[in-house]
């Protein structure tokens, strides 16, 4: 197995929250702890009736101006400025036939942008400065004018965006532009022209920011560099001639919850080996046996989770889908979308970096590959085989992680999953999160393309970001004793 050099990133401190009396963040939440809990009943009460009596009556009315403590709060604001980013960012991912790990980058660069650019609408929550990897300090909107903080998210998310597609297609860049553009008549019959403005100048200045530190995560470093796969019976080698090895390098890029990529690796617990008596042998043996005699609905469910780039938005715009049939289902405020999605997106991204680093030290052969190989020279498999190695399965990984961060922050829900996989319209329904997840996972046995170990290892791995992902990124505090 190859090895790879890693920086290892120190752990999360104890994330600062906006201070009302300075212009950033240096306020702890120990103070509101170390009180009693008649105490902080009484402090909440008083800062709810407070909200009360600010809050309704310029909900009920056009903002337009006062200080920035008159601003609607984002927990009185709809999500659909933030669920419709993210439809807009899946459709041009998918029309720009961006990989899987470059998707997953950018769904994560997007939540970012979007929870921190409305953060001092969410007077209760943490700043992500602290706890994201290298994460700048961000300016503080002016006190003494009102925000809107759908603008101020449209003018970040935006401005990101156009910067993080400069390699991409101009049409995805026209979009966003028409995107930030439609936004602003929707938002007048609510706020005034100059709030409105003020918001998108103040939110461009975040994204600006932010579109620093993304293009310093080592993405552009890895791009036109040249990979030469290891020579020997194990090692993956493409399966069709046209194949190039997709993101050989994408494990050296700065994750953004784990202090470095292979923090929760799951390595091989098997050896290669071609002896028919091997654990290797009946792993590729399941695989060609299965493909053999697919079912109807296993065939259904390995075109379901297939989301091959340039199809679908790739795996992690698929829990992206999901993640916006939520915020409808539950009826999610503004702040509620914006947690979701943080906590999700950042756990995906780093899946990909996790996954994609242990790919390139194991570099294992496709099952395509050693099936015809030792057992049946002319067998193919249901899925077109990727073009990358094999252990861990990206899908499990992802999914797993998604699944895991999803099922602690709403607990078991049943609900349905809708994709478009090449135009066509297919929807699957489920009982749990992680029922999701594990059905996304052994989709790739379905489809011919993994062993087992790499899916169930693969799940391990994922779930496993997807606990640090939810465990370290702090969003509010929560009262202790209660």
């Amino acid at each position: 197995m190859q090895t790879r050099q890693q920086t290892v990133y120190p752990p999360p401190s104890m994330p600062d929250v906006y201070d009302r009396e300075g212009s950033y963040a240096f306020r702890k939440v120990k103070l509101f702890m170390i009180l009693s809990m008649n105490t902080r009943k009484l402090l909440l009460l008083g800062f709810g009736l407070l909200l009360l009596l600010n809050v309704v009556p310029l909900a009920a009315q056009k903002t337009t101006q006062g200080p920035l403590s008159a601003s609607p709060l984002a927990d009185r604001l709809p999500p659909t400025i933030a669920v419709e980013w993210m439809q807009l960012l899946y459709d041009r991912i998918r029309e720009d036939g961006i990989s899987a790990p470059g998707a997953s980058r950018l769904y994560a660069y997007t939540a970012v942008a979007l929870y921190e650019s409305i953060l001092p609408g969410m007077p209760n929550n943490f700043t992500l400065n602290g706890q994201l990897n290298g994460f700048p300090a961000l300016p503080y909107p002016e006190e003494d004018a009102v925000h809107d903080w759908v603008s101020v998210a449209n003018g970040a998310i935006s401005t990101l965006l156009i910067g993080l597609f400069e390699d991409q297609s101009q049409a995805s860049r026209d979009a966003f532009v028409e995107m930030r553009e439609s936004w602003i008549p929707r938002r007048q019959g609510d706020v005034t022209p100059d709030v409105i403005e003020r918001s998108l100048a103040y939110g461009d200045q975040v994204g600006a920011i932010l579109l620093d530190w993304a293009n310093d995560d080592g993405y552009w470093q890895s791009r036109g560099r040249t990979y030469e796969p290891p020579v020997g019976p194990q090692y993956w080698i493409p399966t069709a001639a046209e194949q190039v090895s997709i993101e050989p390098y994408w494990g050296d890029q700065r994750p953004f919850v784990l202090q470095y990529a292979d923090e929760c690796a799951f390595y091989m617990d098997y050896e290669y080996s071609e002896d028919p008596e091997s654990a290797f042998y009946a792993q590729a043996q399941e695989v060609y046996d299965t493909g053999r005699n697919l079912t109807e609905e296993q065939q259904e469910i390995a075109r379901f989770w297939v989301d091959t780039p340039g199809q679908t938005g790739t795996p992690s715009g698929h829990w992206v889908l999901i993640e916006g049939a939520l915020a409808d289902k539950f009826d999610m405020s503004l702040n509620r979308v914006a947690e979701m999605y943080i906590k999700t997106n950042t756990a995906m991204a780093d899946t990909f970096i996790s996954a994609w680093s242990l790919k390139y030290q194991v570099v294992l052969l496709r099952p395509e590959t050693y099936i015809n190989a030792f057992i049946d020279p002319r067998w193919s498999p249901f899925i077109a085989s990727p073009n990358f190695p094999e252990y861990p399965s990206g899908h499990s990984v992802t999914s797993g992680a998604a699944a895991e961060v999803l099922q602690s922050m709403f607990g078991q829900v049943a609900f349905t999953s809708v994709t478009y996989p090449g135009g066509r319209r297919m929807q699957r329904s489920f009982t749990s999160f992680r029922q999701a997840a594990q059905e996304a996972a052994i989709s790739r046995l379905y489809g011919g393309i993994h062993y087992r170990a790499a899916i169930e290892n693969g799940l391990q791995q994922g779930q496993c970001i997807g606990k640090a992902a939810f465990d370290r990124i702090t969003l509010r505090s929560l009262p202790q004793g209660e």
